[in-house]
């Protein structure tokens, strides 16, 4: 059918499902996993809080689920990273695809996992003080698409990410600056900033170097939620408004959760500890 959007064709990636990167993340970050009972080997949709910049969690986490539940996660990504060839042909290449209900649709009639974050860019690019925090706004698209499919959905969080940099200007400090007046005239305020939204922030890790300090990770996954019962009444948003709210009620516990479990955890090793004061 003309113009329609087709789901990138794409065969599962052999075990171990690693590359050196990933590597040098699990030996910085040591991440621990909890609760991981709650997988199953069977589709879903797993919904999370978006950690800064959004790029030092996902990984691991992945990862783990394919190489030890035999869970792929095929992520649903902002549009704007499909724009240069080179990210687009990576994305795709790892199992990526555009966000849309169309693809995500296809995707589940295929029964792929999938993962997402209803915070999206604006989650990513936090503000000072906005750590751990869930941005969702009124979003009900994953909840819909969820229900109508009857696709379970499982929350889990993220923690450790969110305090590997230290934000030293946020989207709030750049837009009072004088010299960005004149971008919020153009495409790129308006789509790749989403009106200034998206600003990420300036932030340093290690002293005040980009080397993100190495903070332990922990991913803590919950009891999934069954969708089946709104699966007719996708149209009523005050039912949808109820299932994501449900969602992020989850999803909250785990953060609290995972913030409970880091502080019972053994102490880091002394040179992580220093790395961390720095």
């Amino acid at each position: 059918m003309r113009g329609m959007m087709l789901l990138p064709d794409f065969d599962l990636p052999p075990k171990p499902y690693t590359s050196g990167l990933t590597k040098l993340q699990e030996f910085w970050f040591q991440p621990s996993f909890h609760g991981l009972e709650h997988i199953r080997q069977r589709p879903a949709m797993y919904v999370g809080n978006h950690t800064l910049y959004g790029m030092l969690d996902v990984p691991l986490m992945r990862a783990k689920l394919y190489n030890d539940h035999d869970v792929f996660l095929r992520m649903m990504v902002n549009r704007l990273y499909f724009d240069a060839p080179y990210l687009k042909n990576k994305i795709e290449a790892d199992g990526g695809f555009v966000g849309t209900r169309e693809l995500c649709q296809q995707a589940m009639e295929q029964g792929d996992s999938l993962l997402l974050f209803p915070g999206g860019g604006r989650e990513v690019a936090k503000r000072d003080g906005e750590a751990y925090q869930l941005i969702w706004k009124e979003r009900l698209g994953f909840v819909k698409m969820a229900a109508a499919h009857s696709y379970p959905i499982q929350p889990f969080a993220s923690i450790g990410a969110d305090d590997a940099y230290s934000i030293l200007m946020d989207a709030n400090d750049f837009q009072k600056m004088p010299l960005l007046k004149p971008l919020k005239n153009t495409k790129i305020w308006t789509k790749f900033l989403n009106h200034g939204d998206e600003i990420p922030p300036l932030s340093r890790g290690v002293g005040l170097s980009p080397v993100p300090r190495p903070e332990p990770f922990f991913f803590i996954f919950g009891e999934s939620i069954d969708t089946s019962a709104y699966q007719n009444k996708t149209d009523d948003d005050e039912a949808m408004f109820e299932l994501r709210d449900q969602v992020e009620s989850a999803v909250q516990d785990l953060i609290d959760r995972g913030k409970a479990i880091r502080n019972e955890a053994p102490r880091p090793k002394y040179w992580r500890r220093l790395l961390n004061r720095l």
